[in-house]
């Protein structure tokens, strides 16, 4: 786990000490303050739901920019074929960039941790429900992250790794909303297959072993995809 935690602080370095990290701060707080300030002062609710219910298709645009060059500029630069002459496994590598990513999207929720302290001093907000919004977020913003890391591993131009990553998070998302309208056995797959519902289970309240189950084993899913695509460029 050494060599997992010295690539996260490099990329957590990278991260910090320049200027994207506070345009992706910047950017989250004006999008996620302008959805949660609609709610309270346009409804006048003192509550989070509207937040939690945006912050789905709101991740969808921040994650694959975050997780966008982790991969696609080591392969771009021929730093990838540095680190694969290294005593590094590729599971190491992904697992590295996937904790930076993780860490700083922390980081990000933390900061709205503003939002519900400004409701506490408000109204009476529920808690229990304001936590189990951001277990909900944080698994959800996981599962997003092991997505667009494996797009991130597809190609060598951090631009086209975004797209991608954009891409395939959204058609998840209108698969969801399409649900509905499909026979009844496809939609049975699509709850099974999709994040969101278990997602929506958690915003309600219904916190059980199997939604956490779900998202670890969404993720590891797409990071062993990451691996293989990683593994086949490491012996062409």
């Amino acid at each position: 786990m050494r060599a997992v935690w010295i690539l996260c602080g490099k990329e957590l370095r990278v991260t910090l000490d320049t200027a994207q990290g506070a345009v992706v701060a910047v950017a989250f707080l004006l999008a996620t303050g302008f959805f949660f300030g609609s709610n309270l002062f346009l409804i006048g609710q003192a509550e989070m739901r509207g937040f939690f219910s945006v912050m789905p298709l709101l991740l969808m645009f921040f994650i694959p920019a975050m997780a966008m060059r982790q991969l696609a500029d080591e392969l771009n630069q021929g730093t990838f074929e540095l680190l694969a002459t290294m005593p590094i496994s590729t599971w190491q590598l992904v697992m590295g960039k996937y904790l930076a990513i993780l860490l700083q999207l922390l980081m990000l929720f933390a900061l709205t941790l503003l939002y519900p302290a400004s409701l506490a001093l408000l109204g009476n907000p529920d808690g229990g429900a304001i936590a189990a919004g951001f277990l909900a977020l944080m698994l959800l913003a996981s599962a997003y992250s092991a997505v667009c890391l494996y797009a991130s591993a597809l190609t060598r131009h951090a631009i086209i790794a975004y797209i991608i990553g954009f891409s395939l998070l959204f058609a998840m998302f209108l698969l969801n909303k399409m649900a509905a309208t499909l026979p009844p056995a496809t939609q049975d797959w699509l709850t099974i297959l999709l994040p969101f519902p278990p997602f929506n289970a958690l915003l309600r309240g219904v916190i059980g072993l199997e939604q956490v189950v779900y998202f670890v084993s969404f993720s590891i899913f797409f990071l062993a995809l990451t691996c293989f695509q990683l593994e086949r460029r490491r012996w062409r």
